[in-house]
């Protein structure tokens, strides 16, 4: 696998492991928004898609 989406996969758990911590999806949401900048549908898709990675 390329050594780049190695490391974009590691961010990904990293920051799938803060969301975890929040117990509620909308306010995981929220939180994506507010360290984004992205709107909340981006943030609600990439919500679920990095729930979905396996650790």
């Amino acid at each position: 696998m390329n050594n780049e989406v190695k490391l974009v996969i590691e961010k990904f758990k990293e920051v799938k492991d803060i969301l975890k911590e929040i117990a509620d999806k909308d306010k995981a949401i929220e939180y994506l928004v507010n360290e984004t900048k992205l709107t909340k549908e981006e943030c609600s898709t990439a919500y679920d898609i990095i729930m979905k990675i396996e650790d």
